[in-house]
């Protein structure tokens, strides 16, 4: 009975109290705790593992990059690279393209973009598309847009 008090309580005011307080944890705790919770080996500051620019430190390699080929990428796969580093310049981390679940053919293309200055608050973009280029034509297309609507609003405060 003891112990299904003390798990009702832990439900009831633990939980809630997380989820009040969740925006004021540091995003590399953040990104540390979703690595721990999909299994990976966390990347705190200061450690051993390595993140890349502009890539979410939950979905990082712990072991260091490999060498460069010097291989020439094929002409879709340059434009899509060329795609995700204007993503990236934009502020996009989290840049990913996947099958969309139920749709035969179509891709997903999402990426997370800081709406603050902080970067505690993020906006989620999505786009579909028939190929990955298509599909990160469409995201790049949404996420400059946003960026062009929030840059000729003037703050609340400011004024």
């Amino acid at each position: 009975m003891r112990v299904r008090s003390l798990l009702l309580g832990v439900c009831m005011v633990v939980v809630p109290a997380l989820a009040l307080f969740s925006h004021h944890v540091p995003p590399e705790v953040a990104a540390a705790v979703r690595a721990l919770a999909s299994g990976r080996s966390p990347a705190w500051p200061g450690g051993t593992a390595r993140v890349a620019a502009g890539v979410d430190a939950a979905t990082a390699a712990v072991t260091p990059p490999a060498e460069p080929t010097t291989t020439v990428p094929a002409p879709a796969e340059s434009g899509r690279r060329g795609i995700e580093a204007r993503l990236l310049e934009l502020g996009a981390t989290a840049i990913e393209c996947q099958p969309l679940p139920g749709a035969a053919g179509a891709l997903l293309a999402s990426c997370r973009v800081a709406a603050d200055a902080s970067g505690q608050l993020q906006r989620l973009f999505q786009a579909v598309g028939p190929e990955p280029t298509a599909a990160l034509e469409s995201l790049l297309a949404a996420v400059e847009a946003w960026r062009s609507r929030t840059a000729s609003v003037v703050p609340a405060g400011v004024r």
